[in-house]
């Protein structure tokens, strides 16, 4: 008996894992989105996500992710957000491989008085940086930029997700 109630406690985990979810309030309705983070920046909620865009012959790679640029949102009471559009794109980042499409999940800080947005993509020149992910940022004077992106990026880091605590 106790086997069995095991088997249909963990039957109905998987089950409920499985489910699929649909948000009853998205906050972002007129694009794809990935792997936020938020913060906040005096009286407002910025988010930063990933922007998914549709891959197309010679855009991207079909059926994978094709993320070419960042905007950021932001919100004062957490039900009308603004959109402030494109804050860092990867035409505009002098190291970025052109046409990688690979600008994955970013975060930005804040530290006296300036705007850090920390961002994975892939290099163009790998025999200095190394193939894979590393992670770039972009300064601005405001949460919502405009961001300036560095010309190199951060020195011996990598990986796909820059967060900070």
């Amino acid at each position: 008996m106790k086997h069995q109630l095991h088997s249909f406690l963990i039957s109905c985990l998987i089950a409920a894992c499985g489910a699929q979810a649909n948000a009853q309030n998205p906050i972002i309705r007129n694009q794809f989105t990935a792997d936020p983070s938020a913060r906040v920046f005096g009286d407002s909620v910025y988010l930063y996500p990933s922007h998914d865009i549709l891959a197309t012959p010679g855009k991207g790679r079909p059926g994978w992710f094709c993320m070419e640029d960042y905007h950021v949102f932001s919100s004062a009471n957490l039900t009308d957000w603004t959109d402030h559009g494109v804050i860092v794109s990867q035409d505009k980042v002098p190291w970025v491989r052109p046409g990688s499409y690979s600008m994955w999940a970013p975060d930005c800080i804040e530290r006296n008085g300036k705007y850090y947005f920390y961002f994975p993509t892939s290099p163009k020149d790998t025999a200095t940086y190394g193939k894979g992910f590393t992670i770039g940022v972009a300064v601005a004077a405001k949460p919502a930029g405009p961001f300036i992106p560095e010309s190199t990026p951060v020195k011996g880091v990598r990986g796909i997700i820059p967060m900070f605590l």
